[in-house]
């Protein structure tokens, strides 16, 4: 992504497709990865993801379980879509930018329209993991909810023993906050969290991936 080139508008931003135009893109490699919401089709890629991931997952993630279906994959997508009309959350797909394969996703919910923050989460299937995909994926969300959300800051809630996802955080330029006693239940037993936040002034020039192509649409 470079700096602030947006081709939409902020009002058009959620309903209808747009691409980040860059200047001189001949010169300007391609992000090997984009984001994009959830589509219907997405359904058997992201059951193929979760099953092969399940051990990570079902550590770290309250929504997986053992018995994850493509029936579950179907259903996150239904109420993803209508999370993402309804300005509820936004959840998106992280895929390969050549191919379209699916590589995680990284979504943006819990919001708090009163002080415009909410939580941001990601995950990335075993497969594909420690290539750098969430950390090139959490800056484009970040950026999505700033500029086209209208929040002003994102709090990324890690258990404390899950070291991958507290890189990524810092990877990106979040701040650590502190430790939160108990804050997440996760397969039954509490467990700590580490707090992390993004502000705009995060994502500074300096601090971002600066060429990167995203496409948002619905």
């Amino acid at each position: 992504m470079h700096g602030d080139n947006f081709k939409c508008s902020s009002e058009r931003a959620l309903a209808a497709p747009c691409f980040d135009i860059l200047p001189n893109r001949e010169l300007t490699p391609r992000s090997p990865i984009e984001i994009r919401p959830f589509r219907e089709d997405d359904a058997s890629a992201l059951h193929t993801a979760a099953r092969e991931s399940l051990e990570e997952l079902c550590a770290w993630m309250t929504w997986c379980r053992p018995d994850y279906s493509l029936e579950h994959a179907r259903s996150f997508i239904a109420a993803t879509s209508s999370a993402w009309n309804a300005g509820r959350e936004f959840c998106f797909a992280i895929v390969n930018a050549t191919d379209e394969a699916f590589l995680g996703s990284v979504g943006i919910s819990q919001i708090n329209r009163m002080h415009n923050v909410a939580n941001l989460g990601y995950w990335v299937r075993r497969t594909c993991a420690r290539r750098g995909t969430a950390s090139m994926a959490v800056p484009l969300a970040a950026k999505f909810a700033f500029q086209h959300a209208a929040l002003n800051r994102l709090e990324l809630l890690i258990p404390v023993g899950n070291n991958a996802s507290q890189r990524v955080a810092l990877k990106v330029g979040a701040h650590r906050e502190g430790i939160l006693r108990d804050r997440l239940l996760l397969t039954g037993k509490f467990h700590d969290a580490v707090l992390y936040s993004l502000i705009p002034q995060d994502l500074q020039p300096q601090k971002q991936y600066q060429r990167e192509l995203i496409t948002f649409g619905v």
